[in-house]
């Protein structure tokens, strides 16, 4: 009776997410709304709220592209990708990957939508205790030789257009600027502080100095790498800049803690 009941939801999933004509059996025919209507009911349903999803998930991408193109290439995406996930909020992590391949030529789509994905996935990212100038003085010296690590909301997106210029504009309501390439590649640091996602764009030696943090090197290891990187005295100006922006933001926490709070969940 239980694996009736699945052949029979399968089949009508079939029907909903893949068209699949078979599935109209299932459906009460009669003379008023045919079982091929009734079934396309279900599937704009679908189509409708999975779309609708991606529209919230990439809502800066959405409004820079527009309703009628936003939908579109939902569209198309949801037709390609179909839901398989219990919680939608996990649903569409995969966009910015189809947008590369769909559309090379128009590379700032892909990267509006990494930078959107990114700042969702800050907002729901676990919860941890980041290094702050309190942390600092209580631990002494002891912590410039203890593994850092980056907090569980922050990660990089690689940026080559001036994405962060035209994510800000579609923020504040105003016309965004035109997509340029960069003549170098940019990275975008996003981190969640207090409870709000936030983002910068890091130059080269931070964004090379907090990847190192990302691999768990201690700010003895940190500093050591920049010394060789910028000479001596533009590595001591950098480091003390950073750290007192890193700790002020709470983008870097201890190694061990970060272990300790994976351990408990």
């Amino acid at each position: 009776m239980a694996e009736a009941l699945r052949d029979v939801q399968a089949l009508f999933l079939a029907g909903v997410i893949r068209g699949e004509a078979e599935a109209e059996r299932l459906i009460v025919d009669d003379n008023r709304v045919g079982a091929t209507r009734r079934l396309d009911i279900y599937r704009n349903n679908y189509r409708a709220n999975v779309t609708g999803i991606l529209a919230d998930h990439y809502e800066r991408l959405h409004l820079y592209l527009g309703e009628e193109q936003f939908a579109r290439l939902a569209g198309a995406f949801v037709d390609a990708q179909p839901s398989m996930v219990r919680n939608l909020r996990y649903y569409g992590g995969g966009f910015a990957d189809y947008l590369a391949r769909h559309f090379p030529e128009d590379g700032e789509l892909e990267e509006l939508a990494r930078l959107d994905w990114a700042l969702r996935d800050a907002f729901d990212a676990p919860d941890a205790e980041p290094l702050d100038a309190d942390a600092v003085g209580a631990l002494g010296d002891a912590w410039i030789a203890a593994p850092l690590t980056l907090v569980p909301s922050a990660q990089f997106v690689a940026a080559s257009f001036n994405i962060a210029a035209i994510w800000n504009a579609l923020e504040a309501e105003e016309v965004p600027p035109e997509a340029e390439r960069r003549d170098q590649a940019e990275t975008i640091l996003v981190w969640r502080q207090g409870g709000s996602p936030q983002f910068r764009t890091l130059g080269a030696d931070e964004a090379a100095a907090l990847g190192l943090i990302a691999e768990g090197c201690s700010f003895t290891v940190l500093s050591e790498h920049m010394l060789e990187r910028l000479g001596e005295a533009a590595a001591m100006q950098a480091l003390g800049g950073w750290l007192g922006g890193w700790l002020a933001e709470g983008t870097v926490m201890l190694a061990g803690q970060a272990e300790a709070g994976s351990e408990v969940t």
